[in-house]
């Protein structure tokens, strides 16, 4: 079942509801937040997902990084 999520890239000026899957990966979550944002913000191959104020491992799921719900993550470049 998907998991509506609010993602905030950087260089952006408004954050988007992003549907995630547990088994998803940090990663694939800030590729999908890419794209969603892409006519305004270009794509950068290097980036952070931020969660709870932690730069978290872009290898972890969306299941091992604790996200629920409507919760917010954040995409910078790194």
């Amino acid at each position: 079942m998907p998991i509506p999520l609010y993602g905030f890239l950087q260089g952006d000026t408004v954050g988007l509801l992003i549907l995630a899957e547990e088994a998803e990966t940090l990663q694939a979550l800030a590729r999908k937040l890419q794209d969603a944002a892409s006519l305004r913000v270009e794509r950068r191959d290097r980036v952070q997902v931020v969660y709870n104020d932690k730069t978290m491992d872009s290898t972890m799921t969306v299941a091992q990084a604790g996200l629920q719900a409507l919760d917010r993550f954040d995409v910078l470049s790194g």
